[in-house]
């Protein structure tokens, strides 16, 4: 694994207990979040989840501020998901966002209408199929794609599926974030399903 992502990470987990660090660490993504939220349409009746939030979540955290979406964010990391829920915590939405320890790849047993994939999260070809089995019809997938000069520092997306829309970003690690559309009927998924129903418990592994 590149060294990047492992700095990122633990730049992330140092800066998660301080809401001043916080803050600093997060502002430089707002602008990437609102370029998300438009690019995805998203809003207050959605539910979003974001794979791969880090030990700072910024992306669950501006997603439920900004377009007043729930969320559920999951970090395959269990210390990285414990501090996430302190963050959350701190910033007083735990209402709006559930921090779980979780594989982004693998089955995920809550209904979702969109997703933010993170630039560090893997394998994202396998995360794309396993969005596209569980998620229903019109589901809107957003992946953030590393920049040419970063692209052998991350898992890239190898798929020849075209995005539906591209939104420029104004960071250097990814350039750009792509949108994906579910374009094929879940079998088994049932139309009726309450999307105001889903679990609001908060479920997270404790930092170590």
């Amino acid at each position: 694994m590149s060294w990047i992502p492992m700095a990122v990470a633990a730049w992330e987990k140092m800066s998660s207990s301080s809401k001043i660090l916080t803050w600093l660490y997060s502002r430089p993504y707002r602008q990437v979040i609102e370029n998300e939220i438009k690019l995805a349409n998203l809003g207050k009746d959605d539910i979003v989840l974001n794979i791969g939030c880090g030990a700072v979540p910024f992306t669950a955290l501006y997603t439920a501020k900004l377009a007043g979406s729930r969320v559920y964010a999951l970090d395959i990391d269990p210390c990285a998901a414990g501090y996430a829920s302190q963050c959350v915590k701190m910033a007083g939405l735990e209402d709006r966002i559930t921090v779980m320890h979780a594989d982004g790849a693998q089955d995920f047993r809550h209904y979702f209408t969109a997703s933010i994939v993170a630039l560090q999260a893997a394998p994202k070809n396998r995360i794309l199929e396993t969005m596209q089995k569980k998620s229903p019809l019109g589901a809107r997938f957003i992946f953030r794609l590393a920049s040419h000069q970063y692209k052998d520092h991350y898992d890239c997306l190898q798929t020849q599926i075209l995005p539906d829309a591209v939104t420029s970003q104004p960071m250097r690690t990814f350039d750009r974030s792509a949108l994906y559309l579910n374009k094929e009927a879940v079998a088994g998924f049932h139309p009726c399903f309450n999307p105001q129903a889903a679990d609001p418990a908060i479920v997270a592994s404790k930092a170590a």
